[in-house]
């Protein structure tokens, strides 16, 4: 579970290096859609930049806690993906699914991904 997940991510490092080889080949793919944790993640956002011509789904909801994060916390996520992903390509989203946690908590985590998609809009246009 959520757990053996935090303890696999631990011995990963500082900074999740292996996306510099996964992301080109990504790239290449036929895919059209790339999602990727990037709240409280080690993967080096300039990587993003890897992805040009996919759609990216940022990650900026933790689920693998139950703080709530704050529309301040997910627009900045948001713009620091904007750095390195077009505006109409980048997707907010969850890290990954919300099953596992509480249902008040779960859907008080997807209203502020709705208020810090909005602030976002506001603060970087789109």
């Amino acid at each position: 579970g959520i757990q053996a997940n935090n303890d696999w991510k631990e011995k990963l490092g500082e900074e999740w290096r292996q996306y510099e080889q996964i992301f080109p080949a990504l790239a290449r793919s036929s895919i059209d859609r790339v999602s990727l944790e990037c709240y409280h993640s080690h993967v080096p956002p300039h990587l993003m930049k890897l992805l040009e011509g996919k759609d990216v789904m940022v990650g900026v909801i933790d689920v693998a806690s139950d703080v709530i994060e704050t529309p301040e916390q997910i627009a900045d996520t948001i713009g620091q993906a904007l750095q390195f992903v077009a505006k109409d390509r980048l997707f907010p989203c969850t890290n990954c699914g919300l099953a596992p946690m509480d249902r008040e908590v779960a859907l008080k985590k997807l209203q502020a991904l709705g208020a810090g998609a909005e602030l976002a809009r506001r603060r970087y246009g789109g």
